[in-house]
Parts: C-alpha cells; structure tokens; sequence
C-alpha cells in the first residue's frame, strides 16, 4: 500500500460511535478508531492484503451491506465506477438521519467527492486537511440510487465470450501483455497455476487450447471470483494474496501477467513477491511464464529467484519470460 494514512484520520474524526449503533466502513483499512466500534461495525474490503491485515480487529468482513446503518464510512478507491457503486451501495443502506463521511487523497480524485454525492442527491460540509478531501452529511430520506449501484456489474465483454466487471485490471478486454504471453506459451501440463488471474484472461484463452487442463487461479480481488467461475467452468477461483506464498513444489506450470499496482497504487516489489512464490511452488521441471512491462527491470529480480531465465519475446510496451530452477 503507498502513501499514509491521513485520509483515515479524517475519516474517522468525523463521527464518533454513539451508543447502539451500526456502522459500516467499505474500501476498510486497519484503523484504532475500529475498536471504539468494536463488533458493531461492519467492514468491506475485497482486495486480500487489505482484507487480511483487518482480521485482527473485533469488527467483522463482510460481501455487501447488511443495513441499516446509523453512520457509513466511505474511504475513496482509485476505479471510478467501483467508487461510485460502493458509495451508492453504502448511502443506500444508511438509515434516514443517519450519518455519512466520505474521504479520499486529492491525488486520488478526492476533490470530485463532494460533486459526486450531490450528484446522488447528499450533500454534507467540506473539509480540506492534509491534502484530503473529507464530506459529510446526513440522509433525511432515502435515495433512488439503483443505476449508481450498478455501475460496477458483471457484464459481458468481447462480444459475449466472457463475463467481466470494472475494476477488474484491463476488465473488457485482453491487455497487450497477456496476449502477448498468450502467443509464446506453449501447450502445458497440469496442474497449472494462474496468479492474479483477474476475470481469467490467461486461464480462460489456456482452457480453450486444453480443455482438460487443472488451472488453480489465484486472485485477489473477490469480486473477480465470480466472473472467473463463470468464464472457465471447473477451475479452482481461490481469494488468495500469492505474496504469501502458495503450496510448495506443486505445479508443473504457473503463469503471470506481473503486476506492479495494489489498489491504494504502485507497488513494484508485488513482482518480486510473486516471482519467489512461484519458484517455491514449481514441481521439479516446472516453468514459470510471466508476462511484465517492459520499463520494468525485473530480470534482476528473475535472476535472483531461478536458475535459468529466457527472454521469449517482447513486443507493444512488454517482455514475456521462462524461468525455471534449473
């Protein structure tokens, strides 16, 4: 995760938890202000990193709200759509009088909170503080919010073929890199293991060249489960952050389309991560096929994790990988 955490401070001053009251917190982070809520609150969070470092706290990991709510806490997500319906979502379930706080970095979008919510029909107070943006306000009645609520749906992508959702990495289409790995993998033996697999980009195109392959797709993003489920009938869709290791010396191949971004931003060492997590998880004579951006130096971090690195292509801004042990 990059930046600090000034947004959650602000966040949370904004309304302290009364007696009996319910509150929920999406897009949640680890926070002090969660014990005073202790069990009362409700938390989202799909993305498992984040979803992980709550699980010490007493309040409780939800799918969707379960109003209604005297008080929501929004902190702002970088996906646009994923925002909007996450905060359409939450408004929908306050209670009428009750109370709302939605925060974000500037850097993030966070100036468009306030045109957002008036946009919904809730306006509140601003506040500017350490180059945040905090509103918050109440609901005197409820609000009609269905077609915002919905801007982050499944829907179909390439003409049908398969089922994806915004905010989802390259969610309507197969990103450059992927193809590219596509083009130069060759046919494999399973099992196989497919990390941060999103809506299946890699696993669905790998099930159509074989259909009896076992693919294991490992995704942290749980909103992307459902679409994988739904796109590659039969593969193993496991909510799982690969930067805490896989099952060891199990795959005879794994592939990855690399990333370099969590969804708070940059985060270069994900590579690294994922490329020793793969290397203890290689049966012997297994390959890892990854895919990364070409600016990216990460043979260094290829040659320090296996034995043997061939460049198999690049082209369109990417560069494809076989690593193996020996």
């Amino acid at each position: 995760m990059t930046g600090d955490n000034a947004d959650l401070d602000l966040l949370f001053d904004a309304a302290a938890p009364a007696p009996e009251a319910r509150a929920l917190f999406v897009n949640a982070a680890a926070h002090r202000a969660l014990g005073a809520w202790g069990a009362r609150m409700d938390l989202i969070q799909p993305w498992k990193p984040f979803a992980d470092a709550l699980a010490g706290t007493p309040a409780r990991l939800v799918a969707a709200p379960q109003g209604p709510y005297d008080a929501v806490f929004v902190r702002l997500q970088r996906q646009r759509e994923r925002h909007l319906a996450d905060l359409a979502r939450a408004l929908e379930a306050l209670r009428p009088g009750g109370r709302f706080a939605v925060c974000g970095p500037n850097g993030m979008g966070g100036a468009r909170i306030a045109d957002d919510l008036a946009a919904m029909g809730a306006t509140g107070a601003i506040v500017s503080k350490s180059k945040c943006r905090l509103v918050v306000g109440s609901l005197a009645a409820p609000l009609g919010l269905a077609q915002w609520t919905r801007l982050d749906a499944p829907r179909p992508i390439l003409d049908g073929r398969a089922v994806s959702a915004p905010g989802l990495f390259a969610w309507d289409r197969v990103d450059p890199g992927s193809a590219l790995l596509l083009d130069v993998v060759p046919p494999l033996a399973g099992p196989v293991a497919d990390l941060g697999a999103g809506w299946g980009a890699l696993t669905t195109a790998l099930r159509a060249r074989q259909p009896d392959l076992a693919i294991d797709a490992y995704e942290a993003d749980a909103r992307a489960l459902p679409c994988l489920e739904r796109n590659v009938p039969g593969v193993r869709a496991i909510w799982h952050d690969v930067s805490r290791g896989l099952p060891r010396g199990g795959y005879a191949a794994i592939v990855s389309n690399l990333p370099f971004h969590d969804p708070r931003g940059e985060d270069r060492g994900l590579a690294e991560r994922f490329a020793r997590a793969a290397a203890a998880a290689l049966a012997p004579g297994g390959a890892f096929h990854a895919v990364a951006n070409r600016h990216l130096p990460y043979e260094k971090t290829l040659d320090a994790v296996f034995g043997r690195v061939e460049r198999l292509d690049e082209r369109d801004g990417y560069k494809a990988f076989r690593c193996s042990r020996s």
